[in-house]
């Protein structure tokens, strides 16, 4: 198998007069809320927002509506040169820089395009299930668009590292920055040198590539090539529909960084907090922290500090007491497959779920969050009954269960920082990339 990643004529802004692309760029959709759409639609008439998740039709608009609007924009704004398609093929660095734990992260990247592998080979491969509503939402808009509007995050394992070094060893020159609501800086640089395109596709090498974010997008991807080899059979082997538009990390890079993704239980009433504490006492070794102030928990690594060969776990049910909770080895049998050994599985199969069994799956409603003091802030607020916290899925064990061919439970990883977009889009016609 030879190189998986190629350089590509990008869909990028145009701007004449400034690089600055923070009023433009927007958050992957399946992050966005819909308080967060309308102020991104007010920030600037050319945001991004408009392609990647327009708002709902209006009366008497069709259901599809807002794809069509989405493709409507994107051509208007290629025939007004807001949006301009790159003359040369490249690659596009992106450096991120963010703060996480007290320190400050710089990780690089770089967007090509993978050839979708073919059905029976490992070129590209997953650690997470799917849903049918968000594939189905992402196929609708790439359908009316002929484009990927937003890239898959990707890593691959680069055992030497020769990936990170080469993307740290070139020449940092800026073509657009921007800075997120999260506050990270992106800094993306336009890559068209031969020797620097080549470089990049030997340390990517044959792959595989190994997703990290957008696995909806990923399978869309598929299902869309398919759809797209009936209707153009006679398209070359480069056409834009046969990529799919991804941004390669290295797996060795220490800024890749997971976040734990914590769950928050409400609907339990009385009995079913009875019931978890029971649980709790009858599997675990229960160790007791004063939380006086709820803010403060994301500065404290209580749970950071457990061993890792342990499966640990804080809870907090608003007496006051933050808890961490050890899981007993006697409990846990001898795990036959790579994500039975992980702390989200563990957490689901002996805690959770015998609980919701007990109360009533109908009754108990499951939600998530990444920062702890929001869990502990609406345990206090009474919107649940319980928050439970996990230590980050760790970057080997995603690698390990992709692998194997296993899917982990939902919500187990939250890579950070995301990738937004509206930095470079990819044509996904029947023309070459």
């Amino acid at each position: 198998m030879g190189r998986v990643l190629h350089p590509f004529h990008g869909i990028r802004y145009a701007q004449q007069d400034s690089r600055d692309l923070s009023r433009l760029i927007t958050p992957p959709y399946d992050v966005i809320s819909a308080a967060m759409r309308d102020e991104l639609y007010a920030r600037d008439e050319h945001n991004f927002i408009r392609i990647e998740l327009g708002r709902e039709p209006a009366p008497g608009e069709p259901p599809d509506g807002r794809y069509a609007r989405a493709a409507d924009t994107l051509r208007r704004w290629l025939a007004e040169g807001v949006l301009a398609r790159e003359p040369e093929r490249a690659f596009y660095l992106l450096e991120q820089q963010f703060a996480l734990g007290g320190r400050t992260w710089r990780r690089r990247g770089v967007l090509g395009l993978v050839r979708l592998p073919e059905r029976g080979q490992a070129g590209v491969l997953s650690h997470e299930g799917t849903l049918p509503a968000p594939k189905a939402d992402r196929l609708a808009l790439m359908r009316a668009c002929r484009a990927m509007t937003s890239p898959i995050l990707s890593m691959v394992e680069d055992d030497g590292a020769l990936l990170l070094r080469t993307l740290w060893n070139l020449a940092s020159n800026c073509d657009a920055t921007a800075r997120d609501g999260d506050g990270v800086f992106h800094r993306l640089q336009v890559i068209q040198e031969p020797g620097a395109l080549e470089a990049i596709q030997d340390a990517v090498g044959a792959g595989p590539v190994f997703i990290a974010d957008g696995h909806h997008r990923f399978e869309t991807a598929i299902a869309y090539r398919d759809e797209m080899r009936q209707a153009h059979p006679d398209a070359p082997e480069d056409a834009g529909f046969n990529h799919a538009l991804m941004l390669i990390t290295s797996a060795r890079d220490e800024a890749v960084k997971i976040l734990p993704t914590h769950r928050l239980i409400s609907g339990l009433g009385e009995a079913g907090v009875r019931e978890m504490m029971s649980r709790i006492r009858d599997s675990c070794e229960v160790h007791e922290w004063p939380l006086p102030d709820p803010t403060a928990l994301g500065s404290q690594p209580w749970l950071e500090g457990m061993s890792p060969e342990r499966h640990a776990f804080g809870a907090y049910c608003g007496d006051g007491k933050y808890y961490v909770l050890i899981l007993r080895d006697e409990v846990l049998p001898k795990p036959e497959r790579v994500a039975d050994a992980l702390d989200v599985t563990v957490l689901h199969r002996h805690l959770i779920e015998p609980v919701v069994d007990q109360v009533g799956a109908q009754r108990v409603h499951l939600s998530y969050v990444v920062h702890e003091e929001e869990a502990i802030q609406a345990v206090a607020r009474g919107e649940c009954d319980f928050a439970l916290f996990l230590r980050p899925t760790r970057v080997s064990d995603v690698l390990a269960a992709a692998r194997a061919g296993e899917r982990m439970p939902g919500k187990s990883t939250y890579f950070y920082p995301k990738v937004p977009a509206g930095l470079v889009v990819s044509d996904a016609s029947e023309a070459p990339i």
